[in-house]
């Protein structure tokens, strides 16, 4: 049985498939040739992926722009730096109240893109990268904390012999 608060095998299956997706996404422009444009037709799903706004390798956009890459970096680290922030710390967002927190940490991703919309203020891949961070970072501590086995002991009823 696992103890109340411990990390589980859902934290080391998402930590691993979080990790997983980070390094496909970088590895398209390095594997080239069909490889590489079939990992990057598959990251289209999920971002627009314009070369201008992503990171480049070899010569080449990498397979998510700055803000997703934040985002999944973000999300990346969350989860790996779960275990060091204390599980006590993750646990301390109320389950009611992570919504707020990722409303929270999407307001300043969301800001950075409608000055940029709005032609206020030109976003840079700094601002994009970071802001996307923030957001995935938050997502990450969320998700961890609620992938650790449980902090309460659930109550079971067991059936009184008669």
């Amino acid at each position: 049985m696992t103890r109340p608060g411990t990390l589980t095998v859902g934290w080391a299956v998402a930590l691993s498939a979080v990790g997983t997706l980070a390094v496909l996404s970088v590895i398209p422009p390095i594997l080239g040739g069909d490889a590489g444009a079939m990992l990057h037709h598959a990251f289209s799903a999920v971002c627009h992926q314009m070369p201008e706004r992503s990171l480049h390798l070899h010569d080449g956009p990498i397979a998510l722009c700055h803000r997703c890459s934040g985002i999944l970096v973000g999300l990346l680290v969350g989860l790996a730096a779960l275990p060091g922030l204390g599980v006590s710390a993750a646990r301390g967002i109320a389950r009611g109240a992570q919504i707020q927190w990722l409303v929270l940490a999407a307001l300043p991703t969301a800001a950075d893109w409608a000055v940029g919309a709005l032609g206020i203020w030109a976003n840079t891949p700094a601002s994009r990268l970071l802001t996307g961070a923030l957001f995935g970072l938050v997502a990450g501590a969320i998700l961890g904390a609620n992938l650790l086995a449980p902090t309460r002991a659930v109550p079971v009823s067991h059936p009184t012999p008669s």
